[in-house]
This record gives C-alpha cells, structure tokens and sequence, in this order.
C-alpha cells in the first residue's frame, strides 16, 4: 500500500490524532502528510488533525521542522526524546495519548508523564539552552524530569512562518493552538446546527449571532477563549454578496495562551 492510498483510506475517517511510528523522508513524503492535513482540516472537512512524528535525535528533529511545507503547518507536533534511540513508536503513541486525554485545549501540557517510554541514559541529557533553540525552532522536546520519568518540556507546534506572506508568525507556537481553534469550531458549529432550518433574513442572521457570542462566553468563561466582550463587536453573521443562500459569519478567537515563561526579580534590601 503506498501513502498516498494509506492517505486516501483514512481522510474521510476523521482521525483527530495520527501517530506515525517513524518520521517520514525529507520532502515528498513530508509534503504528502502536510497536504492531508491542510485538506481534512480546511473548512469544507472540518476535520481536526495533529500529525505526531517521533524522533530520538534533536539534529535530526531540528531539520525535519526546519522543512518549509512543515514550519507553516500548526497540525504537526515533533516531538523528540534525545538519546531513546529505538523507542520512537512509543514516543508518538505516549505523545499522542497526552493529547488526547487533555479535556482543555487550552490547558498547556508542560511536564506531562509520557508513560511507556524508558528513561535515557544522564549521558544524553542536554542543557536547557539546546532544549530552547529546538523548540525555537519547532521540536517537542522530552527531558527526564525529578521523579525519573521522561516528561513534556512544551508542547509547541512546528508552526514558525506564516504561509500567506511569509513572515515569521508564533501566534500559533503551541499544539494548543490547534487543538483550541479546532474545540471552538466544534462548538459553534454544534450550536449552529441545533436549528437547520432558518430563513436568510436579518433577524435570523442577529439570532445565530446572538447563539454564537452565547457561546463565545461560555468559552470565555470556561477560559477558553479570552476577551469576548471587548470583541464582541467583532462578532458578525452577514448576508454574502453573490451568494443569496448564504451567510458569512466572522468569530473573533483569542484563545488563551499558557503560562510558559515566569520572570521574578529577587529585590534585596
């Protein structure tokens, strides 16, 4: 079976994780994965994806993420467990688990157990500095934490440079980002659906507002999302301009960020 059948077999299944065993080679391969994930997610599927690729190497991590097709995509997760040389099916599917038992997407996974992944060796445990220029650079690093066991240091994407123009970009840095935009879209799209059979009227259109800035409160509320009232203004479901059957609605979606850097400053006296 090539990829691309492998590829074809599971879109319409609606997988929200895959976990790949191995990284995929440089290039066509790559481009393959990046491809599915941009079609299952757009916004005809609607699909939520994460692609989880395991490496044990971070030089190796580093310039897998460092491809153009895979630093513009926020559905894939390097992660990376230097020195567990061997163990990559286990890192992808004890990475894959951490994110699929999380019930907030917001909620960032920073030391998280990875469980069925033995613990490396001291003689290649790395500084924090070379930690934090892979996740610069879009690797999902795992360190052995105080009790022993390899934990998540952050979760971030592979997500560097916007696509569209081409400039570096970090509001999507975090997996998180992924997996709160996908949660919202959901919902709002759950509570659109409860009633399907609207007219295309203007109070129709001020009614699925009103159920949609409901939402975004609850969101707001569960911390979720952040600042729904200052944007509610931002908030509008208008008539399309060539399309009479249709009506284009506008969500404002600051999601909240994790809390991922604490800089205290010791006063003495």
């Amino acid at each position: 079976m090539t990829l691309q059948t492998t590829l074809d077999a599971i879109a319409p299944l609606g997988h929200t994780i895959i976990a790949l065993s191995e990284a995929p080679a440089l290039g066509a391969e790559t481009t393959a994965w990046i491809e599915h994930l941009n079609s299952v997610s757009d916004a005809i599927e609607q699909r939520p994806a994460i692609l989880v690729i395991p490496f044990s190497d971070i030089d190796t991590a580093t310039t897998f993420a460092d491809q153009a097709t895979v630093k513009t995509s926020y559905r894939v997760i390097c992660v990376c467990y230097h020195g567990a040389t061997g163990q990559e099916p286990e890192i992808a599917g004890a990475m894959a688990a951490a994110l699929a038992d999380s019930s907030d997407p917001a909620l960032p996974f920073n030391g998280v157990n990875l469980g069925g992944v033995t613990a490396v060796d001291d003689s290649y445990k790395l500084t924090f500095e070379r930690m934090e220029r892979a996740m610069n650079a879009g690797v999902c690093m795992i360190q052995t934490g105080a009790d022993g066991n390899p934990e998540i240091v952050r979760a971030v994407s592979t997500y560097r440079v916007n696509p569209d123009s081409g400039l570096d970009d970090d509001i999507m840095l975090d997996i998180n980002g992924a997996l709160t935009i996908d949660y919202v879209r959901k919902v709002m799209r759950t509570a659109a659906s409860k009633e399907r059979r609207r007219k295309n009227t203007a109070a129709q259109r001020r009614n699925l507002r009103s159920i949609f800035l409901v939402e975004a409160k609850k969101l707001d509320k569960a911390e979720i999302l952040q600042d729904v009232e200052d944007r509610a203004d931002e908030l509008t479901v208008t008539a399309d301009s060539t399309d009479r059957y249709r009506v284009n609605a506008a969500i404002p979606a600051d999601w909240v960020r994790g809390m991922h850097v604490i800089a205290a400053t010791l006063n003495v006296y």
